[in-house]
């Protein structure tokens, strides 16, 4: 969603970032446009609705990213993401045309939505009807998640969405299409198993019955389920898409269970199963600000490490976008 959606943001600024808000976490990061592969990062959990502004506000202070050029992205539960089959009306008429399509599957009035449409890869189809993605929200709901950026002292020029945000970090890893790379990040609010292919989103779907608190024993409970939701995904991605297998699995969850999903789910799917943030860190010059900042490398990196990097995750995605439009605009 770009802004000219919301019209009452109309300021740019200088440097670039990503804000993250959920309802349990909220997460920045900044990058800068002349040296975009070094960024810098930073989480907070958050009990209720009303301590995520003071949150935020403390990690764009923390940060140095008051007036920042921002990326904002709300969490999966702010939206739906649906694929659709692609009305034959021209590029300038597709919001319109799927925005009655899709009124059946909203649980508000479409006319209220806020939404975009981005392309299901034409190798996804092969001589089926081709598809788009829709990402759709209740205004009122995006309203509020950019301005509370704005209150903490950031200038949001977009809009984005998780799964795209997430797609943004695989792709500066393995930006070619020969890889195929499945992303799964698991958080007590939400799950995201994403299937790219260079800058193509492929396949995106939501993990469903995540515990509310990630325990032990709700772990014993969920870790088949878990298992059988990824494996059908992929298997999706590469029977129902006729798509090459793909290369691997990455893996990003807080509050305690990275470890036990990747040593569960590497000893019963056919691919090799990595933590992200070991992945990521050889990509990308990390630093963790938390206090003085914590430069990540894949060597040293620390549990607690790599939960907080998996909570800022769609932060760090976005401050990629931002620097995006900052060349832009140059």
């Amino acid at each position: 969603m770009r802004v000219r959606d919301l019209p009452f943001l109309a300021r740019r600024n200088r440097s670039c970032a990503g804000v993250y808000l959920s309802a349990s976490t909220v997460a920045v990061a900044v990058a800068e446009p002349q040296a975009a592969d070094r960024v810098r990062a930073a989480s907070a959990p958050i009990d209720d609705g009303a301590s995520r502004g003071a949150a935020l506000k403390d990690l764009v202070r923390r940060l140095g990213a008051e007036r920042a050029r921002c990326v904002v992205v709300p969490a999966p539960e702010a939206y739906q993401l649906m694929l659709v089959e692609r009305p034959s009306v021209p590029a300038s008429e597709l919001r319109d045309a799927v925005r009655w399509r899709i009124q059946e599957y909203l649980d508000f009035p479409a006319a209220d939505a806020v939404l975009d449409v981005f392309p299901f890869p034409d190798a996804a189809t092969r001589g089926r009807s081709a598809m788009v993605f829709v990402v759709a929200s209740a205004r009122g709901r995006i309203e509020q998640t950019v301005q509370e950026a704005i209150d903490a002292g950031v200038t949001p020029v977009c809009v984005d969405i998780t799964e795209l945000s997430l797609r943004n970090l695989v792709h500066r890893i393995y930006p070619s299409a020969e890889h195929a790379i499945a992303l799964l990040r698991l958080t007590p609010a939400s799950g995201v198993v994403n299937v790219t292919r260079g800058d193509e989103l492929f396949l995106s779907r939501r993990i469903s019955n995540v515990p509310g608190e990630l325990g032990d024993q709700a772990w014993g409970a969920f870790k088949d389920g878990l298992l059988l939701q990824v494996q059908r995904s992929i298997d999706y991605y590469e029977s129902a898409l006729s798509q090459p297998p793909a290369d691997c699995l990455l893996v990003a969850s807080t509050h305690g269970w990275q470890k036990g999903i990747v040593e569960h789910l590497g000893a019963m799917l056919p691919l090799p199963v990595r933590s992200l943030g070991e992945v990521l860190t050889d990509a990308l010059s990390i630093d963790l600000v938390d206090g003085s900042p914590q430069p990540l490398t894949a060597e040293s990196l620390t549990d607690a490490q790599q939960e907080t990097l998996a909570a800022a995750l769609p932060a760090l995605g976005a401050a990629l976008r931002a620097t995006m439009f900052a060349e832009a605009a140059a």
